[in-house]
């Protein structure tokens, strides 16, 4: 196999496409907890209301994106153009997980396949990066509703900064 920069560049595109996929799916989480969270005084937590919420977030993130979408669209109707933009970022997830590799399959092996199928991965990444931007902003709505103010992306930022992993 040629182990050519396009092919390494390839590579590190469809991992950055995974993980755009990856937090699409994780701020479709956050639109379901947004709106759980709205009928939630964080004044009057109980320490088994914390247990059910914990254990409500953890079967949040164990749902797929099409598991949250669904949910979703049963607490938000969403305008044409948002659902026109999520439903190909689903598709293209999905996609991308189970079938990038098998539908170009040797395109790999040649520099021009491989020019392609960056290209497509550049596509990919850019759906993803927009249906986002839609969810990120019914989540914010959500919280704004709610009260509160936006300081998830203050720490956010400070969680950045620290630049390693943590437990959240």
């Amino acid at each position: 196999m040629n182990q050519s920069e396009n092919l390494h560049q390839l590579y590190a595109e469809f991992g950055m496409a995974a993980e755009k996929a990856q937090v699409l799916e994780l701020e479709a989480g956050n639109v379901v907890l947004s709106f759980v969270a709205m009928a939630v005084d964080p004044k009057n937590i109980s320490a088994a209301d914390k247990i059910g919420y914990k254990k409500l977030v953890d079967e949040v993130d164990r749902k797929t994106l099409g598991n949250l979408l669904r949910q979703i669209r049963k607490i938000v109707e969403f305008d044409s153009t948002s659902e026109e933009v999520i439903s190909q970022a689903l598709s293209k997830r999905n996609y991308l997980v189970h079938g990038f590799f098998k539908t170009h399959n040797f395109a790999i092996f040649n520099e021009s396949g491989q020019i392609k199928m960056r290209k497509e991965l550049s596509d990919i990444s850019k759906q993803m990066d927009v249906a986002h931007k839609h969810l990120t902003a019914i989540s914010q709505l959500l919280e704004k509703v709610t009260g509160r103010d936006d300081s998830t992306s203050e720490k956010a930022k400070e969680f950045m900064a620290l630049g390693k992993a943590i437990k959240i």
